[in-house]
């Protein structure tokens, strides 16, 4: 039977390697605005532990497309203005039996990423995102009533288009992306895609998208793979990244303050989206190394995607605030209390 899991495993160009068998959502919510719902989704790379990607649920606005409308939320404000000159405007498209995509904006710098792709049908398909599967209510792409996706697919006629991006994480250093689908119309979406960096390789200056689309019929039987068909294709993206400065290499206090780790140092920069991290963080008991789920820098708010990779490094990105001259990491729990908090000196 075909859901929105089989979906996106099957739709994906990603190594399984750097997939978590159960591609987690962490900190996401499900709202509900002028009649639509929207779902937030984390695709892992390979984590040992991920974190919140803030992609909070706006409004439909009348640039919906904008890179600019689509970053911001309440949780992080407006794009700063040093950001927003970065964005690049693209015209790579391609056409389906019926559709078409179009690659929109592009930004980065040394720690995000972020990707703006419209899909546009004709009346004969609904278009979904890859979040929801035909068992999925109508309101998961704007349409009030009852029933599923696929029973209306199959009686009004419609095929359903099952739609998501992905971008090449090995060149770009992808340690985390998630994905938000916006339905402007039952025949029309934006993906907005948000990457985290590891920083450590100069981002190309020309690169690639892949659209994945899974073209369900309304006779499509979930129990028969030939029934429905799965069509990938590559569109370039131009991008031009931002400079980013130092702001010091720092080393803890104590590097074993943090059960079942070694700290390392601590590496804070500022991008034009905000203070940045990178912290080394080896792991040396594993057991103790699952109860952690999370680290906060004092007086900083990250709003970007957060991980600890399996190379042992801790990446953040986005941060707003100020973290002193000393600055103080506090370790989270899965209950989110602190587990410990540790000073690092400024060494850099």
């Amino acid at each position: 039977m075909l859901n929105s899991e089989k979906a996106v495993f099957a739709m994906n160009d990603i190594d399984d390697r750097y997939l978590e068998s159960a591609r987690v959502m962490l900190g996401y919510e499900t709202g509900k605005r002028a009649g639509n719902t929207f779902k937030k989704r984390i695709i892992t790379f390979a984590l040992a532990a991920a974190l919140i990607l803030s992609l909070a649920v706006v409004a439909y606005a009348a640039n919906l497309f904008g890179l600019r409308e689509l970053f911001a939320n309440p949780n992080r404000g407006e794009m700063p203005e040093e950001a927003a000159e970065l964005i690049i405007s693209q015209n790579a498209e391609v056409e389906g039996d019926g559709w078409r995509a179009h690659v929109m904006e592009s930004y980065c710098d040394e720690r995000t990423i972020l990707v703006t792709v419209r899909i546009s049908t004709d009346t004969r398909y609904l278009v979904v995102p890859t979040d929801e599967d035909p068992n999925s209510p109508l309101s998961a792409i704007g349409l009030s009533g009852e029933g599923t996706l696929g029973d209306y697919a199959r009686q009004e006629g419609k095929t359903l288009l099952f739609v998501e991006v992905t971008l090449d994480q090995e060149t770009l250093g992808l340690t985390s992306a998630g994905q938000r689908f916006e339905n402007a119309s039952p025949q029309e979406m934006v993906i907005y895609f948000e990457g985290n960096r590891s920083g450590v390789t100069t981002a190309p200056s020309e690169t690639f998208c892949t659209l994945v689309a899974l073209v369900w019929p309304p006779e499509a039987d979930a129990q028969d793979a030939n029934s429905y068909t799965i069509e990938r294709y590559t569109l370039p993206v131009t991008l031009s990244e931002g400079s980013s400065s130092p702001l010091g290499v720092y080393a803890p206090v104590d590097p074993y303050a943090v059960p079942g780790f070694e700290l390392g140092d601590l590496s804070l920069t500022r991008t034009p989206l905000g203070i940045s991290l990178r912290m080394k963080m080896s792991k040396l008991n594993q057991d103790e190394a699952e109860k952690l789920l999370t680290l906060r820098l004092n007086g900083v708010e990250f709003h970007g995607s957060g991980v600890i990779d399996p190379n042992g490094y801790a990446i953040f990105s986005q941060g707003q605030g100020d973290f002193g001259d000393r600055p103080t990491i506090c370790f989270l729990d899965w209950d989110k209390d602190t587990i410990v908090e540790v000073p690092f000196e400024k060494v850099d």
